[in-house]
């Protein structure tokens, strides 16, 4: 199981190389890991609006980026939709989780530099629910444009594949 060399997971999905056994795995992982983010501990907006907005939004977003990564799967080759959809969404999705708290990490280190006067100024702006709302959304569209994107170079990959496989053939 790759946990996050993307390229090489693209290069055996071309390939074909990826097993049922293989798949298996990924979805077990993913349902675990589902599960226990599941249970993890909520974040409390102040207003529910935001929570009500926020779950609308994610709903939007899962429901429209699934159904365009069906769609780059369905005007390539059309094959094996769920074994690529797993394997590409837990690698992207770990590389994203990884960089995402990367990003929160130095924001957190940057605001606990800077003056408590400065930092009070930034919070207001912004606010603590509107900047994990935004936060968590800019992230959730980056996570299917990463996961199309590598269901193109999958496609793209399957067709040269099958072009140097035929030229092969010929000699």
């Amino acid at each position: 199981m790759i946990w996050f060399n993307l390229k090489k997971l693209e290069r055996l999905l071309i390939q074909n190389k990826i097993t049922e056994a293989i798949s298996y795995q990924y979805l077990l992982v993913f349902l675990v890991l589902i599960t226990l983010s599941a249970n993890a501990p909520e974040t409390d907006f102040s207003h529910y609006g935001w929570e009500i907005s926020y779950i609308i939004l994610e709903l939007l977003i899962t429901i429209v980026g699934t159904y365009l990564v069906f769609k780059v799967n369905s005007d390539g080759d059309n094959r094996d939709f769920l074994k690529r959809y797993f394997s590409l969404s837990f690698v992207n999705g770990l590389r994203l989780v990884i960089f995402y708290l990367v990003l929160k990490l130095i924001f957190k280190i940057i605001m606990f530099i800077i003056p408590l006067d400065l930092w009070h100024s930034i919070n207001d702006f912004f606010g603590e629910d509107a900047g994990e709302f935004f936060f968590d959304i800019i992230f959730s569209l980056i996570f299917y444009w990463l996961l199309m994107s590598s269901f193109k170079r999958v496609n793209s990959g399957r067709i040269e594949e099958k072009v140097a496989v035929q030229q092969e053939d010929l000699k």
